[in-house]
């Protein structure tokens, strides 16, 4: 009964609060930082961090609200915080470029450098492109990080057109790219590997420990099952009454604003009324000292060299200078789309989505939700599993109410496979083996599916190579499976086990340090019950016969047809 009346006392003080919580602070102290005379805004060229001087007075802080500040950074949404709200791909932006990539990773990221110009390698394209495509949800974790570095004078305003974050315009697309730098790094080591997890009290204890002059840290708050995160940027904290306490905070769905995250001392809960899409009713976050929903990720683990999850040949620095590949290489499973993921080992361990919460079993790995926040239904998390180990994933639609398209890629050291555009239908369940050591993908549905299988292997006897097998018909369903032949030099298609015969077209891309190749073909048989060996390593543009193709119809791994196709390009 004690504990009840603490959670009813709890929420009648948070809706209290929360009716003022739309207020705009007004009269404030704008915040100047000092002009610094370059543009650049790498690392080395950080500015020094706000002065004290340079902080108000924590009883500048205008409020209706009970209680006395007890923190204070100095940090005001309405100057420090941005003037446009939290956006997903509800406007036209420009997120992650070559240039954003080869800045995170040095120069390892790129298949040609010519001219400074970078063009990435395979899997790095695609680790770029999963990553974009889930900013879709939000870029709350990139305002977040980026105002408060700002704040703190990492980075100066000045380069993006104004004197303080609350000047600059979301119309810029260096803005927009800086941005999703940050939120970018929510992915890679060692930021994801930083974040501190603890009680609520734990939580606000080391908030109050932020200083603009050293550590500050960004608020990560999740649903208890995961399936929505948010970012926001904490700026003090509030003695209310009777153990419960307030951290301030920006919430870039909230421009202007000063929202409060409650936290009761009495029985170590918070809560915090949100809205993941300022646009819809507002949504209640609660959680206490065993949900592990209430995190804080570091900004000093942003700045170093972050870990190349798709690189072959360890990390870089952000000068391009080589380090030691990690002790333990990951490969890394991104589900874009609606539904949820169950991945299984060949040991029967489990990660991801059983009975709607999130169990980890596989030794080693580990999972790390999005913060995005404009999503009403955030993806999967990224998966993080040892490298080398098999799996396999069941893509699960049973809580789907409508189609949805869906993706299912795995990245690793060099490489990435994956299967793309399945339409994954309410109820539907399929499931696709990921033999990493081989750059083998097995997909199995019940369904007419007309997937397209995606491959990509870095530095291959000189060149880099990505491979779409399109729309390969599978009336009735069935199973097929692709993989890479890396000493032969063969793409391999397998339809043992497929339903009805049908057909698919091939794209390849071939990239070198001088030059990059395209190949495309359609209307390739897909025979039931056959093997095909797409001849890779023989094919460049010079070639003037095209590809050969090698199809062995009874399986007994010798050919019985070769034809060669031509660039319909």
């Amino acid at each position: 009964m004690k504990k009840q009346f603490h959670i009813l006392l709890t929420l009648l003080v948070l809706i209290s609060f929360f009716v003022a919580s739309c207020d705009v602070l007004e009269d404030e102290e704008v915040y100047e930082e000092e002009p610094v005379a370059e543009e650049s805004y790498e690392e080395e060229d950080y500015q020094e961090p706000a002065s004290e001087d340079a902080v108000p007075p924590a009883e500048d802080i205008p409020s209706e609200r009970p209680g006395t500040v007890i923190y204070d950074l100095g940090f005001r949404p309405d100057q420090n915080g941005f003037s446009f709200e939290n956006y997903g791909d509800d406007i036209q932006v420009t997120n992650l470029t070559a240039d954003e990539m080869r800045r995170m990773f040095g120069d390892q990221v790129c298949s040609r450098l010519k001219d400074d110009q970078c063009t990435l390698t395979p899997p790095a394209k695609q680790w770029m492109e999963q990553i974009n495509d889930a900013m879709a949800g939000g870029h709350c974790e990139g305002m977040a990080v980026l105002s408060l570095m700002m704040y703190a004078g990492q980075i100066t305003p000045d380069q993006f057109g104004g004197s303080v974050a609350g000047d600059l315009d979301i119309n810029d697309e260096t803005l927009q790219r800086e941005i999703a730098y940050w939120w970018a790094t929510q992915a890679t080591a060692p930021t994801a590997e930083s974040v501190i997890r603890g009680t609520p009290m734990e939580i606000m204890e080391t908030i109050q420990e932020m200083d603009a002059n050293g550590e500050t840290y960004t608020i990560g708050i999740y649903k208890e099952d995961f399936s929505g995160g948010h970012a926001i940027t904490p700026f003090g904290v509030k003695d209310v009454e009777d153990g419960l306490y307030t951290v301030l905070v920006y919430d870039n769905n909230y421009p202007g604003q000063v929202r409060e995250l409650l936290i009761d001392s009495r029985d170590n809960s918070w809560a915090y009324e949100a809205a993941t899409n300022p646009d819809v009713e507002s949504e209640l976050y609660t959680g206490n000292a065993d949900t592990q929903t209430l995190d804080l990720t570091p900004t000093s683990s942003r700045l170093g060299e972050q870990q190349c999850p798709f690189c072959e040949e360890g990390n870089s620095s952000l000068s391009g200078a080589k380090l030691a590949a990690p002790a333990q290489a990951y490969n890394q499973i991104f589900l874009d789309g609606k539904g949820h993921i169950l991945i299984t080992d060949d040991e029967g361990n489990r990660l991801g989505y059983v009975d709607n919460k999130i169990v980890n079993e596989i030794p080693g790995a580990s999972y790390n939700a999005y913060r995005m926040g404009a999503s009403m239904e955030a993806p999967d998390p990224i998966y993080s599993i040892p490298d080398g180990i098999n799996v396999t994933v069941t893509i699960d639609g049973n809580a789907l109410d409508a189609e949805s398209e869906t993706d299912l890629v795995l990245i690793g050291p060099g490489f990435s496979i994956g299967v793309e555009e399945i339409i994954l239908e309410p109820g539907q369940v399929d499931t696709v083996t990921f033999l990493p050591n081989d750059q083998m993908i097995i997909y199995d549905t019940d369904q007419d599916e007309s997937p397209f299988i995606v491959v990509s292997i870095e530095d291959q006897a000189g060149a880099d190579y990505y491979f779409e097998v399109q729309g390969m018909d599978m009336q009735g369903g069935g199973e097929i499976y692709v993989s890479l032949d890396t000493k032969a030099g063969d793409l391999l298609i397998g339809t043992e086990k497929l339903t009805n015969e049908g057909d698919f077209a091939l794209y390849i891309e071939r990239f070198t340090d001088d030059d990059e190749e395209e190949f495309y073909a359609e209307g390739i048989m897909l025979q039931a019950g056959a093997t095909i060996y797409v001849n890779y390593a023989e094919w460049t543009d010079a070639t003037p016969e095209g590809l050969y193709i090698d199809v062995d119809l009874d399986g007994d791994g010798e050919p019985d047809d070769q034809y060669d196709v031509s660039d319909s390009e």
